[in-house]
């Protein structure tokens, strides 16, 4: 058996299998509706029952509601570690 190097050769699309460049398509600006966080939130709540949205309204109020306590527990964690007086110079009392 001979010995020889093997090379591999990388495809590489020819003149007809470009993709084709297609227009792109100009609306009126008057006729678009802007996409705002309402108009996303409009279009979910749409395939809900007012109940499902009023307990996923719930759940999230009490998940932030919960995320905003716990900043403030650990905040006051921090600032008890360091105590009252390096508290009061951060905020400029002493």
């Amino acid at each position: 058996m001979s010995s020889s190097a093997s090379t591999s050769s990388t495809a590489k699309p020819g003149p007809n299998h470009a993709t084709p460049i297609q227009p792109t398509p100009v609306a009126d600006p008057q006729s678009r509706i802007p996409v705002t966080p309402a108009v996303l939130r409009s279009i979910f709540a749409s395939s809900r029952t007012p109940n499902e949205e009023r307990s996923i309204s719930r759940v999230a109020f009490f998940r932030f509601t919960g995320f905003l306590l716990s900043c403030l527990g650990i905040s006051l964690a921090a600032a008890r570690g360091r105590g009252i007086r390096s508290g009061a110079a951060l905020l400029g009392v002493v």
